[in-house]
C-alpha cells in the first residue's frame, strides 16, 4: 500500500491513475467535508483528516510503502506563515510520520522553478544553486525550495528513503490551459493578449502525464537524498500559443511586450509594496526571472530512472484539446 497526498488537484490525480496502473494500491487523506466525487476512483482507502494531525497521520502511514507527496498551497493568496505551515512544515510533519511508521521512501515533487539562473547561460542541471533572492519572487516559490532542502536533507540523518522530482510547468488533460508567465486579456478584445515576454523565450513545460511517469520511476530508481529535473524540452513561447490557437485549445492573438516596458510600474510596486508592508505581485527581480530563456539539463533523469518524455508538445496539446476547458 502507498499513500498519496494531493490526491485531489490536478498532478495528484494524474498520479493515482499512472500508479494504478503499476499495480500500486492507493491510499490518500481528505479532509473532512471533501467532495467524494474529487477523489481519484483508482484511491482503494481513504483517511479523513489533515496531514498536519499526528493522529491522522499515524493512521495514514500504517503499512505503507512509499509515500508520494504532491500536496501543496499554490494559490497566490497567502502570508509567509501560510505557506511556511502547508508548505514546510507539514513536509517535516509527513517526514517525521514516515519514519516513525519505518516507511521505506518518501518521494517528493518540487518544482524545477527553484533554481536561480544557469551559470553563464548553461543548462540549469541538478548542482545548480538554488535561486538566492527566491523569496523575492514569491512566497510560493519561497516555500517550495525550503521543503526541497528539507526532504534531500533528511535522508542523511534518517533511514527513511527520499527522492525529489522538479518537473516544471505543467500543462495537459483537463487543466486550464498555461498561456505565459506573465500575461494580460485586453478586455473586448476577442482573444488578445499582451505577453511580457518575446516570442522566442524558452518555456520549461512537462506534459502532466510525464512528470508522472517520473515520479512513479523514482519510487523505485531513484537515489535516495537525489533530485531530478524533468522538463519535457525547450519551447518557444510563440511555438507553444501558436499550437493552443491551431488546437482550439485557447484562441489567443498574442502582442509581445518588451520586459523594461514594464520596469516602472514593477518599480513602483516595489515602493507600495514596502509602504503597505505587503508582497505585491510585480517587482522588478520578478519581472526578470519570468521573462528570461533557461535551459535545463535532464541527462540524471534520463540516466538514472530510465525517463524519457512520451509525450511530445503536439501530441500534448491535442490531448488538451480533447479534453480540457478552452479559453476564449
Amino acid at each position: 500500500m502507498d499513500l498519496l497526498t494531493g490526491a485531489t488537484g490536478f498532478l495528484g490525480h494524474h498520479l493515482a491513475a499512472r500508479l494504478a496502473r503499476d499495480g500500486r494500491k492507493l491510499r490518500t487523506i481528505a479532509r473532512p467535508g471533501t467532495d467524494l466525487k474529487r477523489i481519484p476512483p483508482e484511491i482503494t482507502e481513504l483517511v479523513w483528516g489533515d496531514i498536519t494531525e499526528p493522529e491522522t497521520l499515524q493512521k495514514a502511514m500504517a503499512g505503507i510503502d512509499v509515500v508520494f507527496h504532491t500536496a501543496a498551497r499554490v494559490s497566490g493568496g497567502g502570508s509567509r506563515d501560510d505557506f511556511r505551515r502547508d508548505n514546510v512544515a507539514a513536509v517535516e510533519t509527513l517526514l517525521r510520520a514516515a519514519e516513525a511508521a519505518r516507511v521505506r521512501r518518501f518521494v517528493h515533487v518540487s518544482s524545477a522553478g527553484i533554481f536561480g539562473a544557469g551559470q553563464r547561460g548553461a543548462a540549469i542541471d541538478e548542482h545548480t544553486p538554488l535561486d538566492p533572492q527566491i523569496e523575492s519572487r514569491g512566497f510560493y516559490a519561497w516555500s517550495k525550495a525550503e521543503s526541497d532542502r528539507l526532504v534531500r536533507a533528511f535522508a542523511a540523518q534518517s533511514k527513511l528513503e527520499t527522492v525529489v522530482v522538479r518537473p516544471g510547468i505543467l500543462y495537459g488533460g483537463d487543466a486550464q490551459p498555461f498561456l505565459a508567465r506573465l500575461q494580460f486579456p485586453v478586455p473586448r478584445g476577442k482573444g488578445r493578449r499582451l505577453i511580457v515576454g518575446s516570442r522566442a523565450a524558452l518555456l520549461p513545460l512537462t506534459h502532466v502525464d510525464n512528470a508522472c511517469d517520473a515520479i512513479a520511476l523514482a519510487a523505485d530508481r531513484g537515489a535516495s537524498g537525489s533530485a531530478y529535473n524533468v522538463i519535457d524540452g525547450p519551447t518557444r513561447q510563440g511555438d507553444y500559443l501558436d499550437l493552443l490557437s491551431a488546437t482550439g485549445v485557447a484562441k489567443v492573438r498574442p502582442t509581445f511586450l518588451p520586459p523594461f516596458l514594464l520596469w516602472p510600474v514593477a518599480y513602483g510596486c516595489e515602493i507600495l509594496g514596502r509602504l503597505a508592508k505587503r508582497n505585491l505581485p510585480l517587482t522588478r527581480y520578478r519581472l526578470k526571472r519570468a521573462t528570461e530563456s533557461l535551459t535545463y539539463d535532464t541527462s540524471a533523469a534520463r540516466d538514472v530512472l530510465g525517463w524519457t518524455p512520451r509525450i511530445d508538445l503536439a501530441a500534448g496539446v491535442r490531448g488538451m484539446a480533447a479534453d480540457g476547458p478552452t479559453v476564449r
